[in-house]
């Protein structure tokens, strides 16, 4: 008892230390337990957090994958890993696009391989350059030869390479010039006789510059006076004397050919030649003869035009809308 008695300012000390610690974990407790109290009685209104846009971008990539994947290919044309075909050489295998194994049937050139490859025909098929792949009308060799789609039936060479020569026939119409009355210095007045040597009794006529041979469509359109020095042409008399002989021409047109020729008198005669040229368009889609002649237009299909030119015994010569002149030979004998 003397001990509270002599302590008991401490004792009092102590109670109230512990009265103040007891009193500071009650406050705290109430501190942390605020927020949730103050909570319930008044509740907070939340307002949701918009959730952030989903990146697709991968999700749109991996869709369009899968709607067309990705092929596997190979450099030639053949089956998925399978090697590409080789031709045995006796040096060795050789790729098909090397070299060349099929030659042009009349020109002997030789065609290459890489030709038949890129229009996928059959490299290894022995009469291949000389089927129809498209049924045009043209080989494949003619096809090669002027540079065109041997698959594609409106692509083939112009068809006048298949235009042959068969034959001209030529008939003269010839006219000598004898003799002229009247002064040469008004060639208009003059009366000049011609000739016509190639009809039959070879008859005469008389005729003026602008006139029309009888029986024809030849007419006279000029007269030239040659004599003396005007042309070496000389002759001699009986005697050793020489003497100046008279050389001078008329003009004569042909209105039915368009040709010009001169006659010297009592000399050459001139020469009309109306030519008649037969050629064969020898083409499976169009196979017919034709006869025209020089300075006529011939049209091979629906657009191939070309204009006569001149022909002789070996063959003729066109020109084709372009200007080109196109020779035009016989057929060659298989």
């Amino acid at each position: 008892m003397n001990f509270f008695k002599t302590n008991a300012h401490w004792l009092a000390l102590t109670a109230i230390a512990a009265a103040s610690v007891s009193a500071t974990v009650l406050l705290l407790k109430d501190v942390k337990d605020f927020p949730d109290a103050l909570e319930k009685l008044y509740p907070r209104q939340v307002t949701p957090k918009k959730p952030a846009a989903l990146d697709l971008s991968q999700l749109e990539t991996a869709t369009k994958l899968v709607a067309s994947p990705g092929q596997w290919t190979t450099a030639h044309s053949t089956l998925l890993f399978v090697s590409e075909p080789y031709l045995m050489e006796p040096e060795g295998p050789k790729r098909p696009k090397e070299g060349s194994i099929h030659r042009h049937s009349k020109t002997g050139q030789a065609i290459p391989n890489s030709w038949f490859l890129q229009f996928k025909l059959p490299l290894r098929t022995n009469n291949i350059s000389m089927e129809d792949s498209d049924g045009d009308g043209f080989t494949n060799e003619e096809e090669w030869l002027a540079g065109t789609d041997p698959t594609n039936p409106d692509s083939h060479p112009p068809l006048v390479t298949k235009l042959f020569f068969v034959r001209q026939v030529e008939v003269h119409n010839r006219v000598s010039f004898l003799q002229y009355l009247g002064e040469p210095s008004k060639p208009e007045t003059l009366k000049i006789t011609v000739r016509l040597d190639d009809v039959a009794k070879k008859p005469q006529a008389e005729v003026k510059i602008g006139d029309t041979i009888p029986g024809t469509e030849i007419k006279l359109v000029g007269f030239v006076q040659r004599r003396k020095d005007d042309v070496g042409v000389k002759g001699t008399k009986a005697d050793g004397t020489s003497i100046t002989v008279d050389g001078s021409l008329v003009n004569l047109a042909d209105a039915k050919t368009g040709g010009t020729s001169d006659a010297e008198i009592k000399g050459r005669a001139a020469d009309f030649v109306d030519k008649t040229i037969t050629l064969h368009l020898n083409y499976s889609k169009e196979n017919r003869e034709m006869t025209t002649k020089p300075g006529q237009t011939v049209t091979l299909g629906a657009s191939e035009p070309y204009t006569v030119i001149d022909s002789t015994p070996a063959g003729a010569t066109l020109k084709n809308a372009d200007g080109k002149l196109v020779e035009i030979r016989p057929a060659q004998s298989e």
